[in-house]
């Protein structure tokens, strides 16, 4: 009888320390799924050419920098950035755009995320059509009031070989 009580006894916790995992998975996946879902919607956004869509991911804050591929893309603010972006939508069309590599971790707090992907741009100029291929991207959003906002990103477009060989 003792055994059997033991065994109850023992699986009735292995149920609830399971359950109890279970519910942090699902903690943890409710921000997750919403920080994906930002990611995803900025580079719709890029897509879409909708500057409305891009503002909207983007944290309200004049003192945040983020980097473009060119060396001169680099804004302070969101005005300057979102202003950035429809000069940019404006000169040419995406036609696509490819993920791959795209890591994204939360931090414990829950209060934070980052990300980085590779891109590959399909774009069209005029009648031309070109591709942008291996576009570097990270970005680091903060949960706020009103949901997750990108607060930082930064492009970088790679080059052959290594500028100084180690």
């Amino acid at each position: 009888m003792k055994s059997i009580s033991l065994f109850v006894l023992l699986f009735l916790s292995l149920g609830n320390a399971l359950a109890g995992h279970h519910e942090s998975d699902k903690q943890v996946q409710t921000p997750m799924i919403e920080v994906q879902a930002v990611v995803d919607l900025y580079m719709e956004a890029f897509q879409r050419g909708d500057s409305a869509l891009f503002a909207s991911l983007m944290a309200d804050d004049e003192m945040m920098i983020t980097f473009g591929t060119d060396a001169a893309e680099r804004w302070v603010g969101k005005r300057n950035l979102i202003a950035s972006f429809e000069k940019q939508v404006n000169a040419f069309d995406v036609e696509r755009i490819d993920i791959s590599d795209q890591v994204i971790r939360l931090s414990q707090s829950k209060t934070t995320a980052w990300f980085s992907e590779i891109a590959d741009w399909y774009i069209r100029i005029g009648g031309d059509t070109d591709t942008i291929q291996g576009i570097r991207i990270t970005g680091v959003l903060e949960k706020q009031e009103g949901g997750w906002k990108i607060v930082q990103f930064h492009t970088s477009a790679p080059v052959a070989g290594q500028i100084v060989e180690y």
